[in-house]
């Protein structure tokens, strides 16, 4: 694990990021000694994938931003990536680690999102996209993208604009 957190130090990394991730793995550690080494070296397989770790660049960079404009590059490349790579290698390999209980899973994604609150937007962004979660990851029905705000109707003849920007209507 230390390798893998060197790792992301070296390739610029916001250290918030790197110590959510060892953070991370205490819990897991903690819960399942006997499968630490398998984790380990799929997340060591996967940050020795460029487009895996420009995934932790572009988080990194985002880290302060809580806007769309600067995570939907993020999501939709990490869509894309996390959909190739559950096509080529299968839906329980993205959803890594695997045999994590569900309140685990969730009490890590809640330390990285209070760690990295972007991470937050990102995944909701990602659920738009088709997958959900942060620990377990797994594909899901594209949650539907909120409305486009519509245009205000203009007054009806007769009406007068009040203060408030709604029309009132003549008595």
């Amino acid at each position: 694990m230390v390798g893998f957190l060197d790792r992301l130090r070296a390739l610029g990394v916001d250290e918030r990021i790197v110590q959510a991730e060892r953070d991370g793995w205490i819990p897991l550690a903690a819960r399942s000694p006997e499968r630490v080494a398998q984790w380990v070296a799929r997340k060591q397989e996967r940050i020795a994938d460029p487009e895996f770790a420009e995934f932790y660049v572009a988080l990194s960079a985002a880290l302060e931003c809580g806007d769309d404009p600067q995570l939907v590059e993020p999501a939709d490349r990490v869509a894309a990536y996390v959909t190739k790579l559950a096509d080529e290698r299968g839906e329980e390999y993205v959803g890594d680690p695997a045999g994590i209980e569900p309140v685990l899973a969730e009490l890590m994604d809640r330390l990285v999102f209070d760690t990295v609150p972007s991470a937050r937007r990102l995944i909701e962004l990602l659920k738009q996209r088709g997958w959900a979660g942060w620990t377990t990851l797994r594909r899901v029905d594209p949650a539907p993208a909120a409305p486009a705000p519509t245009a205000p109707r203009p007054p009806r003849p007769g009406t007068r604009p009040s203060s408030s920007g709604g029309p009132i209507c003549p008595p």
